[in-house]
Formats: structure tokens, sequence, C-alpha cells
């Protein structure tokens, strides 16, 4: 176990990340539903003879728009300005951001072992955010594991990506039941163990797609598979820089 998680600041600014996306997707859609109201309206109304000799009603229905346009801009500076994690992209080895996330993993009580395989491979992200979204799929697949399980965590490049594989010993996937599907079990706050908030999942795809990558969720003979496939960074210019190490 260790006192100080290199990770945690990071980790907790993706969880305040997922949560006001989450919080910003669903005011979006409540004032796109007003403007779809407002627009029904008007044009309902637009051929009575109220409309045509009252200027004020047209006038309200243009500061009804105004005002949600306004309030949307509002809500996406609000939720810019916000943001507590400061991504630096550059060229990093996939297999240090891998093995950081796998010393960083926590564990608990669970006795499960972690076996880990991580080949060389340079991709281009921003190495703590991609530490972050790794240690999420590993415990993620700890919680799935039976007592003293083995979650397995393989990274390797193949055919130009990158591809991280974080399998887990259970029968279901992930932070879901037999019953739910791979994409149900990928929506925020879906989960079905206790004390758990449900975005582990969404943080690591989130993370993926934000450096052009992918997430999917494999099932295999024995428990689930949560792979991200990552670009494989171009080759570097002769006498360029190497890959950052992960911090």
């Amino acid at each position: 176990m260790i006192s100080w998680d290199p990770l945690g600041a990071a980790e907790q600014a993706a969880v305040a990340d997922e949560i006001l996306s989450v919080l910003r997707h669903d005011l979006r859609n409540r004032f796109a539903i007003v403007r779809n109201a407002s627009f029904y309206i008007k044009r309902k109304v637009a051929g009575d003879a109220a409309y045509s000799a009252d200027p004020r009603i047209a006038e309200f229905f243009g500061i009804i728009d105004e005002e949600v346009i306004a309030a949307s801009a509002r809500l996406d500076e609000s939720v810019d300005a916000a943001r507590v994690f400061t991504r630096r992209s550059a060229r990093v080895s996939a297999a240090d951001c891998v093995r950081r996330a796998a010393a960083c993993a926590r564990v608990g009580a669970s006795g499960a072992r972690i076996e880990l395989s991580a080949e060389d491979g340079d991709v281009e992200a921003d190495p703590i955010e991609l530490a972050v979204a790794v240690r999420c799929l590993i415990e993620n697949a700890v919680a799935s594991t039976p007592e003293d399980g083995v979650v397995t965590v393989q990274g390797a490049a193949s055919g130009g990506r990158y591809l991280i594989e974080v399998t887990d010993a259970g029968g279901s996937t992930g932070e879901m039941d037999g019953e739910m599907d791979g994409e149900a079990s990928l929506r925020p706050f879906t989960t079905t163990k206790p004390g758990h908030f449900g975005l582990g999942l969404n943080i690591a795809r989130r993370v993926a797609r934000r450096y052009s990558g992918t997430l999917a969720l494999e099932p295999r003979s024995r428990g689930t598979s949560a792979v991200i496939e990552l670009p494989l960074a171009a080759p570097p210019e002769p006498g360029g820089a190497g890959p950052e190490p992960a911090p």
C-alpha cells in the first residue's frame, strides 16, 4: 500500500470533469427543449391576428431564443473555468503509463493479484491522464474479480495501434451485472457496487477518445476485458527527443 497517491489529484480532477460534463450535457438538452418549444409555438401563432397586432409577441420570442443561447454559452464558460487538471499532451511511453497505473492501483483487501506485461510503444497523450484511465480499468477489474483471483494487464503495439487490455476473472463486465450490455455499463453513474461512482469506465473511454483512441468491452471465456486502443505516435525525427517518461 502506498501512503501518497501520485495519481490521486488527477483522478479527482477526472471525476469532477465527468460530473461537470454530464451536467452540461443534461442542461444543454433542456435548453434545446425550451428553444424547440418556443420555435413551435411561434410557428403556430405566426398567422394569428394578435401576433401581427402586437409586436411585443415577436420580441418576446426573440428574447427567449437569445437568453437560451446566452445561458448555454455561459454554461460552457463556467464548465471550462472549473476544470482543475491541466493536461499536457506529449510523446510518451505507453508501457511506462501502464506500469505506473498498475503500481498505483488500489487493490485493498480483495487479495486480487495483478499480472503485468507491457511492451514498448509510444503514443501521443498526457502521461498522468493515461495512467489514471488505465488505473480506473484495473480497479474496476479488481472489483469484479473473486477473492485471490488474477487481473491481467497487458500492453502491446499491433498494426499501428497500442493496445492496453485489462482482464478480470469475474463473470460479468466490470461495473455492471450480467443482465446489462457493454454500452449500458459505459453510461455515467452506472454501477452495481456500493460506494462506487460508476465513472471509472466512462473516464477511461473519455481519455481514450481524447487521444483519437477507443475503449471496448470484450467478453472472455472467464471474465471480461476492457481494451483501450490508441494510435502509435509517428516515428521521431532523426536526432529528436524520445518519449517522456511517466511521472
